[in-house]
């Protein structure tokens, strides 16, 4: 099986070139997917309600986030990570911040960041907290060392029941075919009863839709939603993006996961007050039953 990789350094040369390679099999658009307009929000909210899903404002409390980043200690700290994300460094630190809000974490939890890669959410939330903290992440050696966790995020090698608190940030997004699907079998398998996992953001649209730059998915033969219109994003250099509808969702996910997860969207209302380029306007938190 070949091993996934994340951001391929494979790339074709040609952008247009590879935008029509997609056309021929794909309703296919060429540019960013905008979900961020007052029109999209509201149309996402009025598709949620129509299936009786639960759509709660969250107002950051800005003097709590300036806390928690001076506690944190981004800069002082982890450095390199946020030369990493210099451009959006308020972004990221911002969905932690949410995250940490959202999942209520205690000194007795275990933890997962999914994903986690090179974040310090681990580092940070233990910190905060005095919780036991894990970092997953595919690109890790396999098999657990230490708090690494390096495996496919659907099979991770822990024990039923192994942690209270899950966090993806900025990441299930990016599981390509039915691997959203598996990663939420497998939350339920690893959380314990009452258990939480976070997701933000939260990508959502109007109807099913993939990003992708097509000239690093196209070479790596990537496998896009046969429903969703794919949003060919010159210049992104990543291979897939996956932005839920409600309906998509509610195929994907919901349906299938309802009885064994209550869930909860949030809507964040006031993202841009805390710096005008953070993008992140929902976020998902599955309780487990």
């Amino acid at each position: 099986m070949e091993k996934y990789v994340y951001r391929p350094k494979e790339k074709a040369d040609d952008f247009h070139e590879c935008v029509q390679v997609l056309k021929n099999e794909h309703n296919v658009v060429s540019g960013w997917i905008n979900n961020i307009t007052s029109e999209v929000i509201n149309d996402v909210k009025k598709g949620f309600e129509k299936l009786s899903i639960k759509v709660n404002g969250f107002h950051a409390d800005i003097g709590k986030y300036n806390e928690y980043l001076k506690n944190a200690g981004y800069f002082d700290h982890f450095g390199d990570y946020c030369q990493g994300y210099e451009d959006y460094i308020s972004e990221k630190t911002f969905e932690h911040y949410i995250s940490l809000q959202l999942l209520e974490i205690k000194d007795t939890d275990v933890f997962v960041d999914v994903a986690s890669e090179n974040s310090p959410v681990p580092d940070i939330y233990s910190k905060l907290t005095g919780c036991r903290s894990y970092r997953q992440d595919i690109m890790y050696p396999s098999g657990m060392s230490g708090n690494r966790i390096g495996s496919d995020a659907c099979q991770m090698p822990v024990p039923d029941q192994f942690a209270d608190k899950v966090s993806l940030t900025c990441s299930l997004e990016h599981f390509e075919k039915d691997g959203d699907q598996r990663l939420f079998r497998e939350l339920s398998r690893i959380l314990k009863k009452n258990g939480k996992v976070c997701v933000i953001p939260f990508y959502l649209y109007t109807s099913s839709a993939n990003q992708t730059d097509p000239t690093v998915s196209v070479p790596s033969g990537v496998l896009f939603d046969n429903d969703a219109t794919i949003f060919c994003a010159e210049g992104w250099g990543n291979r897939f993006g996956r932005f839920y509808s409600p309906d998509s969702f509610n195929v994907r996910i919901y349906s299938t996961m309802k009885d064994l997860f209550d869930f909860e969207v949030f809507q964040i209302i006031n993202a841009t007050e805390v710096n005008e380029k953070n993008y992140a306007r929902f976020a998902l938190v599955a309780n487990k039953k």
